[in-house]
């Protein structure tokens, strides 16, 4: 679950990163990164992270294998461990 909040959490936080690299690239002081955030494009990137992160939700919601069934955990069986099984 941990893997799939951090992809997610990536694709909010990319436009921000992709903005912060740009403005370095331009060969501005790297203090204009932080300017960003006083600017409308903020407002921009938020929305176009929100965006990223529907989509990444949605894909990993319809790309998924479906489980139906109960979770039987992992147990130990005669000191080996038998790995858990959706049944």
């Amino acid at each position: 679950m941990a893997r799939i909040l951090l992809e997610i959490g990536g694709f909010f936080f990319l436009p921000f990163v992709a903005y912060a690299a740009f403005l370095m690239w331009q060969g501005r002081h790297p203090q204009a990164a932080k300017r960003m955030f006083e600017q409308k494009a903020l407002l921009v990137q938020t929305l176009i992270g929100l965006v990223l992160m529907a989509l990444v939700v949605l894909f990993i919601g319809f790309t998924d294998e479906v489980h139906q069934g109960a979770y039987r955990p992992a147990v130990f069986k005669d000191g080996k461990l038998v790995p858990g099984t959706i049944e």
